[in-house]
C-alpha cells in the first residue's frame, strides 16, 4: 500500500474528527444559548413574582385574555402583558375581557367602576370612523410631522388639548374618543395610521 495514500487517509480521518467535534461543541453551545433565551422569554412573559412585570402595588391591570389556567393582564402604565395564575375564584367569576383589576395589599381587587367607565367609553366602529374623519378635516394633523410627540396638557369632557413642537407652544384639540382610555395629563402620544397611541419609553 502506498504510504502517502495511507497518511492522507489518516489525516482526513483526523480532520473529519476535528470537524465533527467542532460541530458537536457548536451544537451544544447553540442549544444552551437557545434554552437560555427560551427561559428568559418564559420568565418575562409568564408571571414570576420577582420579575417586576406584575404585582406592582396599587397598579391597574386590564384583562387581555382569560385562559384555562390563568389570566393575561396588561399593565395600564407600561402595556406589559403577563400571565397571572394567582387570582381568587370569586374575582375570576366576575372577569371578562377588558375588566380592570388593581393589585393592592398582596391581592387583586376587581375595579367595577373603572371597568364600567371603560366599557362606557367604547363606541362602535362607524361612529369612531366619523369622529376620526371629521378630526382630520377640521385639524392640521396631516400636515404635522409623523414623528411628532404630543403631550396631553388638558383633558376635558369632550376633548384633550395636546401640545407639540417649539417646546409645546403649538397645540391641537383632539376629540376624547381618539385619545387612548388610560392616557392622562402629562402622557406623551404619537399619531400613526389615523389614531393616537401612548408613547412608552
Amino acid at each position: 500500500m502506498n504510504l502517502d495514500l495511507f497518511n492522507n487517509l489518516v489525516n482526513n480521518v483526523k480532520e473529519n474528527n476535528i470537524v465533527q467535534s467542532f460541530i458537536k461543541e457548536l451544537s451544544n453551545y447553540l442549544e444552551k444559548q437557545n434554552n437560555k433565551l427560551l427561559n428568559e422569554e418564559y420568565n418575562r412573559k409568564d408571571n414570576r413574582k420577582d420579575n417586576g412585570t406584575l404585582k406592582q402595588e396599587n397598579c391597574l391591570y386590564q384583562v387581555v385574555e382569560i385562559d384555562v389556567d390563568g389570566v393575561y393582564l396588561q399593565n395600564v402604565e407600561n402595556n406589559n402583558v403577563s400571565k397571572e395564575m394567582d387570582i381568587s375564584k370569586e374575582i375570576l367569576n366576575k372577569l371578562g375581557n377588558d375588566s380592570v383589576l388593581r393589585f393592592k395589599d398582596g391581592s387583586y381587587i376587581y375595579e367595577e367602576e373603572l371597568t364600567k367607565q371603560f366599557y362606557d367609553s367604547l363606541i362602535d366602529v362607524k361612529k369612531y370612523k366619523n369622529i376620526q374623519d371629521n378630526f382630520v378635516k377640521e385639524s392640521n394633523i396631516l400636515e404635522i410631522d409623523s414623528d411628532t410627540r404630543y403631550k396631553i396638557e388638558l383633558s376635558k369632557d369632550n376633548y384633550c388639548l395636546l401640545s407639540y413642537d417649539n417646546n409645546g407652544k403649538s397645540t391641537i384639540e383632539v376629540p376624547k374618543e381618539l385619545i387612548p382610555f388610560w392616557a392622562k395629563n402629562g402622557d406623551e402620544l404619537y399619531y400613526k395610521n389615523g389614531k393616537f397611541n401612548r408613547y412608552f419609553r
